[in-house]
């Protein structure tokens, strides 16, 4: 039987979701559920509505909860980590403390000024918790949702967590866009690859019955209007790159130079703070599933399989099927051949009962290859910033990020950044 723990498991909807799922594959039908968080209240809210997701499927699951990290990781086969440090509150300082100087973001966790910020508070417990998979659970697979998610996947890495991937649906929720754009009914008819780093991996082939469909997609950003389309970033990306890109048009735009210059309009559809406006309504669902939970009820009926990646790794894994996602792993042995060798890249990985194994992918488009190194180069000096604790590297990080190097002095650069790390209280120690 397979034991699977979820830290963060405070996260309830995310929770309630990969148990239900879990419960309905057959080979994780019987799976022990550990739940990990440091808010007992929260923890207490998932644990009950876990219990009543069991009792709609119908089986018995052995469910703990607990607040200490080691004895929720104990002998589990598999670590889910979904953990947000801080909060509101401390997303919050990292959008206001960089409009303070100027500097306007929309999501502010996986790229820029507000990931350098969430990457010096959440890297330390991540590491925390891979030391505790070490410990109390060896072999785990330590199976990573947390942002920013290249950075994490990173730290994770060169602390010699090897059972490691990372695991973000944006890539396929980006092809799924695209098949609507061109009139295609089921996404899952496309034939696609993709690669690149986390929140900006290029789709890089797209067919229909052999039919390549990149000269109608690209068609069909020429003949659209960026002033009033929702997804005016990316397709001003496509026609001037020549790819289309994954993630959204609202967190994008805070990746590159162009689209929140001072004095600006932001592009159509992006609103700027986005994910303040999220937080709010995560806490508003939250607070209905623990009012459902104390009622001794679940929201609706048992969901069908969503398309989460970790319960559907897992059951690969368990059963030793053969399971195709996008995961985010270290850039070892070039897989992407012109990104630096210990990047985090997100390409198509495989597992089974072997365990997981990203495919190769050669070379990236040139063009797509430097977009994603000017993120690259921001994460690697962060990362080994937050690992031996030196404040010069961090705010050499925000000195190369583009919006930031474009709006901001050297140095209000380094003045933000030694407000960020004051305002949440020199997190990663650094000196």
């Amino acid at each position: 039987m397979a034991r699977v723990a979820i830290v963060g498991a405070g996260s309830l909807v995310f929770t309630r979701k990969v148990v239900s799922d879990l419960l309905q594959q057959e080979p994780t039908a019987d799976a022990g559920i550990s739940l990990v968080d440091i808010d007992g209240g929260r923890l207490a809210a998932a644990k009950a509505a876990v219990e009543l997701v069991a009792a709609r499927a119908r089986r018995k699951v052995d469910v703990a909860a607990t607040t200490d990290v080691k004895a929720g990781v104990r002998g589990c086969d598999y670590v889910v980590n979904t953990i947000q440090v801080g909060g509101k509150e401390a997303t919050t300082l990292d959008f206001d403390i960089p409009e303070k100087f100027g500097v306007r973001q929309t999501i502010a966790d996986t790229h820029g000024i507000g990931a350098i910020s969430r990457a010096l508070r959440t890297i330390p417990p991540a590491l925390e918790i891979a030391r505790a998979v070490a410990d109390e659970a060896p072999g785990a697979w330590l199976l990573n949702y947390t942002n920013p998610m290249a950075m994490v996947v990173m730290a994770l890495s060169r602390a010699g967590h090897e059972r490691l991937v990372g695991l973000c649906h944006g890539t396929e929720h980006t092809v799924a866009t695209i098949a609507g754009y061109l009139g295609v009914e089921d996404p899952s008819s496309l034939s696609w690859q993709a690669a690149g780093i986390n929140h900006m991996t290029w789709i890089l082939s797209l067919s229909l019955g052999g039919r390549d469909l990149y000269p109608e997609l690209r068609a069909y950003a020429a003949a659209a209007d960026l002033q009033v389309h929702d997804d005016a970033v990316r397709l001003e990306l496509l026609r001037r790159f020549g790819y289309f890109v994954s993630e959204s048009s609202v967190h994008s735009a805070e990746y590159f130079p162009w689209f929140l210059r001072p004095g600006t309009k932001p592009p159509h559809g992006v609103r700027v703070r986005e994910y303040l406006y999220r937080l709010d309504d995560l806490e508003r669902d939250f607070a209905a599933e623990r009012e459902a939970a104390a009622r001794g009820e679940v929201a609706g009926p048992l969901e069908p399989r969503s398309e989460e990646y970790a319960p559907r790794v897992i059951e690969a894994i368990e059963a030793g099927s053969t399971y195709r996602f996008m995961g985010n792993v270290v850039n070892s042995r070039g897989i992407v051949s012109n990104l630096p060798d210990d990047s985090c890249v997100e390409v198509p990985c495989f597992v089974d009962a072997r365990g997981i194994v990203p495919g190769a992918v050669g070379r990236l488009p040139e063009q797509c290859a430097a977009l994603n190194r000017t993120a690259i180069n921001v994460q690697l000096l962060t990362v080994t910033g937050v690992l031996e604790h030196r404040k010069e590297l961090v705010r050499q990080a925000a000195l190369l990020d583009p919006l930031v190097s474009t709006q901001l002095s050297t140095d209000e650069t380094v003045a933000l950044v030694d407000e960020l790390i004051e305002a949440h209280g020199n997190p990663s120690d650094l000196h």
